[in-house]
This record gives C-alpha cells, structure tokens and sequence, in this order.
C-alpha cells in the first residue's frame, strides 16, 4: 500500500506531500490543477518510460519518492533477488531523480538501481488504470491478455511464446539455406559490404553527440578562447603592472613583515599565500585550457566530415550508433549462417517440422485455456455491467483462427451489444466514452481477484458518465477499496462523496510562475468541494446541502 509520496519540481508542482491511506482515497479539483501530473510522477517512481520535460521550468532536476507499507510476498522476493533489506520499521522507499542531462537516478531503500529493475518492482506495488487501459480495450490484438490474466495462463503464454522464438530463428536459418547459390553469393557480398563499412566505420556508442559538442566548440572558440586570455591577462604580469597572482605574492610578503611586531598578521599572511598559490594554479589551467581550446581549421573540417559520415551511416543502418552495432552483429550472424552451414538442409527441415507439432499442441492448449476463460470471463464481466447499471449488455468473446504469432494461433475480439435487439458489434464501433469507462471499470473488477497489487489507481475511469451510473461506478470503486488501497482521480462529485480520504488539487499564479498544490479535505472542505463539483464556480447553499447528504449517505 502507497503510505506517502513526495514530488519535487515536476511540471507545475514545485513541492508537494500527499500522505495516502487505506479504502478509497480520491483526488480532486479543477481541470487543468495538475491532477494528471500526480499519476505522471507515480508512474515515474514506478519505473515507467518518462521525459526530462517533466522537469519544472528553471529547475535542473525532478525528484520522486514513494513509501510503501505491506507490500507482500512477491515483492519480498524480488527484494531478496535483488539483496536489498527492507527498513528497520518495515517499509518501502522507491525514489527516483530525472535530469535535464537526461540521466535517472533511482533507489530502492537507498540502494541503486536500474529504471529496469524499478519498473519490475513497480508492477507488484501498484496497477494504474485510465485512458491508455481504455485504448488497449479498444484493441482487439490486447484482448488476449485479459483472458490470460484472468486465467492465470502466464507459464503457459511464456512457454509457448520460448518455443516460437525459437522456431522462427530456426526457420529463418532454413530460408537461408533455401536460397539459390546466386542469391545466397549475392547475399554473401552485400552482407561483407556491409559489415566491412561499419566495422572499417569505427563507430563506437555516443561519437556522434560528442562529435556535435566539439563541432560547437570550434566553432565558437574565438568566443571562449578570449574570454579566457582577457582572465589570463588580469592574472599574468605585464611590461606595465604586475598581474593578480603576483601581486597577492607581493601582498602576502608585505604582512609579513607586520609579524615580526604583530602576532595575528602572520596568520593573515598565511592565508594571502594560500589564495596566490591557489590563483596560480588556476592560472596555469586557463593556460592549459586556451592551449586544449585552440584549434587548426582543417580539425572543424575533419569533425564535420565524420559527422556527416555518421549521418549517412544512421541513415543506412539504424537511429543510433547502437543501432548501427546491432545491425552489425546481426549481419555477422547471418552470413556466419550462410558461410558454415554444418547441419544439412534437410537435417534442418526435419526439426522444423518436429518444432511445430510442439509449437502446435502449445496453441491448440493455449486457445483451449482463453476460451474456458472467455467463458467465465463474459459471465463476470456481464454480472460486473448490471450492477454498474448496464443490465442489458451482451458480450462475447470470438476466436478466429490465424496463422501462428507470438501470442498465439487466434485472432481474438470482444464482441459487445448494449442493447437489446442489437447486433454484436467491436467494441471500438458500439461503445460510448460512459459505457466504456464502465466496461473497464467492470473488467478491472473481475482481473482484481487474480491481482495481487496492493494498489489500484484510476485516472478519471468516471469520464463521461454522470446521474445513477456515476454512483454505481462509485460504489464499485468502494466495494475494491475494501480489499485494497485505491486512488482515484475524479471529476465526479458521487465517487468524491465515496472517499476515505479526500485531496483537492488547486493551481495558482505567482510572480508569473504557476504552482500546484495538494491539499487533504476536512468533512467541511470535502462538503464544499463536492459541492463545487456539483454547481461550478457559484456554489448555492442548496448546493451546499446536497454535498452534505450525498457525504452522509455514503458513508451509511
């Protein structure tokens, strides 16, 4: 469970320290107050992919930090994979710190990890469901992934999934040895051509970004080289007067000569030394970095030249100079294949053929387990959509038989028809942005029994519902939060009168610098923001009383 999170200097939040608790805890405020950006920083501190544009305006760096508290069995064994020891009082301390530089920077109970690692631990802590979850629903290829964890097949989709990796690279080595002698001859030259152009290349990770900084210190270096000789010369002596160094000598050596009659002034005479020693030797850096900084033209015609060069590689062989290695070990490989073939074509046939019986028996288990699980997936589902005030629907599951991929040997879709008398239709051409939030607020509800995540949150899963839906939807939210934390961000004032714990999100202007602050409600403040949600900006004592009985009632 989330206990406590912090956020430093992400987009319009500056500070703020949001401490969750148990049940349903619900965020709320005016749209555009920064209430996607607390689900932006959780997904950062989870480990998912993010942008140094989260980091705030004039700010160098952003800051995340999350406390867990019972956090379970299976993130107990990653943290023994990983040796990590959790705190003296039991708890989790995730963090993560992202750079303009664009490095990460992420800990778990202060120890250093990987993004990678992070976002493996992070799925164990928390599931966040909103609009993207919403999009995979409208695609029918992420549509076998609900059945599979609604029927626990992951061994099964794994072992599967080992054997076709291992099936396609085996076939592919058997297409090559299918070519013609001229093919594959002709195939031999490109792949020497190419691997020789890369390797004669010299490409190494991160040449072309550090070729573009020098390319831009050359051509800049008049700039920097004069700034620096105008310090040397305030340093260094001239025909005329001495410079700084010289002087802070003669300075030191002047109190001195006060010692010999005043005690205290030897120690001041010390100290002048110190700073005369310690501006020569930054004098002799500026020397060394005037002489680094000079340049013979023909080196910026050099470092253009290679940038270009690089340029034309990425162009060939991938967006980056790892990309390019990879291109290039992968070409290896191939024409290692095409050059020592020790095991027959024939040799290679048989197995293939052995490979796909297995590969066979694995899909025919595979689609066997999603449509049992099809099965009970459409009578929970349907169960779910009649309390949340969709008593009509039909759903249905349709299996069509494809050639073999990686998740299986079906193409499989959800099939809904909210109402009676219409046909079964993809959900992507039947359901409403309201009925939709519902199907996935219906789907999560039937996955949570097979989830072992501490916390569940969702990101406006209310949208474009209202009236008795919205407090059906609520209820539901509720009746989750009883076996596990959830977080919610609502525009909806019948979830927000369901909360355990109740946060408004408000934004501010300030010497033209906006700020985002979070703020837990009171019963009054939460009667007056439920009260908001109901009527806008001009909120009526009517209004008022409303957001006090829907409060009440909730919590009957």
């Amino acid at each position: 469970m989330l206990q406590d999170l912090w956020i430093n200097n992400i987009a319009v939040i500056e500070s703020a320290a949001i401490a969750f608790g148990d049940g349903l805890n619900v965020l709320s405020g005016e749209t555009g107050a920064g209430k996607s950006i607390i689900i932006d920083a959780l997904s950062a501190v989870l480990g998912e992919r993010t942008s140094k544009e989260l980091i705030r305006t004039g700010t160098e760096k952003a800051q995340v930090s999350a406390v867990f508290i019972q956090t379970g069995k299976n993130v107990d064994k990653i943290l023994n994979e990983l040796d990590i020891p959790k705190n003296d009082d039991n708890t989790l301390l995730v963090s993560r710190v992202i750079s303009l530089d664009g490095r990460n920077s992420c800990k778990i109970n202060d120890c250093p990890v990987t993004v990678t690692t992070l976002k493996t631990l992070g799925k164990e802590l928390i599931s966040i469901h909103g609009q993207h979850d919403s999009q995979n629903l409208l695609n029918p290829e992420c549509h076998y992934k609900y059945l599979d964890a609604l029927g626990d097949h992951e061994e099964l989709f794994l072992q599967y999934l080992d054997r076709y990796t291992a099936y396609s690279e085996l076939y592919r080595k058997f297409k090559a040895l299918s070519q013609n002698e001229e093919e594959k001859q002709k195939r031999i030259e490109f792949l020497r051509f190419e691997i020789n152009e890369i390797e004669s290349a010299g490409v190494r990770p991160g040449e072309y970004d550090e070729l573009c900084d020098r390319r831009d210190l050359y051509r800049n270096s008049e700039k920097v080289i004069g700034g620096l000789r105008d310090a040397l010369a305030l340093l260094s002596d001239s025909d005329e007067t001495d410079g700084i160094v010289n002087a802070m000598f003669e300075a030191s050596k002047a109190v001195e000569k006060s010692a010999a009659h005043y005690e205290p002034a030897s120690k001041l005479a010390s100290s002048l030394l110190d700073i005369a020693y310690a501006l020569e030797e930054k004098k002799n850096e500026i020397e060394q970095t005037i002489y680094d900084c000079e340049f013979d033209p023909a080196k910026l015609a050099e470092v253009e030249e290679r940038i270009s060069f690089l340029f034309r590689l990425k162009a060939k062989y991938g967006e980056s100079e790892s990309d390019i290695l990879d291109y290039l070990a992968k070409s290896k490989d191939e024409l290692d294949t095409l050059l020592n073939m020790n095991i027959s074509k024939d040799e290679i046939e048989s197995q293939l053929e052995k490979d796909r019986e297995v590969l066979l028996d694995l899909a025919a288990r595979l689609t066997s387990a999603r449509k049992h699980a099809a099965s009970e997936f459409e009578v929970r589902i349907k169960h779910e959509l009649a309390f949340l005030d969709m008593p009509n629907v039909e759903i249905s599951t349709k299996f069509e038989r494809c050639k073999l991929n990686p998740t299986g040997a079906d193409v499989i879709e959800f099939l809904i028809s909210p109402n009676p008398g219409e046909a079964l239709k993809p959900l992507a051409k039947i359901a409403s942005g309201g009925e939709l939030s519902r199907i996935m607020l219906a789907i999560q509800n039937v996955l949570s029994s097979r989830d072992n995540v501490g916390t569940m949150i969702f990101d406006e899963i209310d949208t474009g519902v209202s009236g008795s839906a919205a407090e059906k939807i609520a209820k539901s939210l509720k009746n989750v939060s009883k076996n596990r934390q959830v977080i919610c961000v609502t525009h909806s004032a019948q979830v927000a009168s369901y909360a355990d714990r109740h946060f408004l999100i408000t934004k501010e202007v300030k010497e033209e610098k906006t700020y985002t602050r979070v703020d837990p409600l009171d019963r009054q403040g939460r009667i007056n923001e439920v009260a908001r949600i109901i009527g806008g900006v001009n909120v009526t004592e009517l209004q008022i009383k409303s957001a006090e009985e829907m409060i009440d009632s909730a919590s009957v």
